[in-house]
């Protein structure tokens, strides 16, 4: 889904009638098309941007014990940051990575200020969003710290099947925490279910 749909899409802060205007606020903002394994956001690089997808898949890692470890996964229409690099301004913890060619409009921390000073309707609408990614993350953090590798791939697939036949067995394994192996059973006995 196209940024400016996703604006107009609840009705909630711009309606149709305020096309022209978010055309104009999304102008301000870049597009980028992004090859698959191309790398965002790197740890250590401190987060200017907030992306959001248009087409395609991220992933979300970081490394541990010198191991790519995939925390989320980030398809169309959501929007991915490392949320403590860009608002502290502080080095990120996270990698984000184009799982799969990828189209995505970056949007500078200046330009977002500037924006959300400017129209009010913007500022709303970039709030909602906001606490509507916290409300996800802390579901998330409550939700997978507790939880086997079963639990978690019933939770990720819950929350976002359409990206299963998008992700390698690689893939899933680092999010759930098992080896390709195990992870063949977890998806043998989910189906059986």
């Amino acid at each position: 889904m196209n940024i400016i749909d996703k604006s107009l899409e609840s009705g909630l802060f711009f309606k149709q009638k305020d096309r022209h205007v978010v055309e104009k606020l999304v102008s301000l903002m870049f597009t980028k098309k992004i090859k698959k394994k191309e790398t965002l956001l790197r740890h250590g690089e401190i987060c200017k941007e907030i992306f959001y997808v248009q087409k395609g898949l991220l992933r979300v890692y970081i490394i541990n014990e010198g191991k790519e470890v995939n925390t989320w996964f980030v398809q169309e229409g959501d929007f991915i940051t490392s949320i403590n690099s860009y608002h502290r301004q502080k080095p990120s913890e996270h990698f984000i990575e184009a799982l799969e060619d990828c189209e995505i409009i970056s949007i500078k921390k200046t330009t977002l200020d500037f924006i959300m000073k400017n129209n009010h309707k913007a500022a709303l609408f970039a709030t909602n969003e906001l606490f509507n990614k916290l409300c996800d993350y802390q579901e998330q953090a409550s939700a997978l710290r507790f939880m086997n590798a079963e639990s978690r791939y019933s939770y990720l697939y819950e929350k976002q099947s359409e990206i299963f036949n998008r992700l390698s067995q690689k893939q899933l394994a680092s999010f759930l925490g098992v080896d390709t192996t195990y992870l063949s059973k977890i998806i043998s006995k989910y189906k059986s279910k």
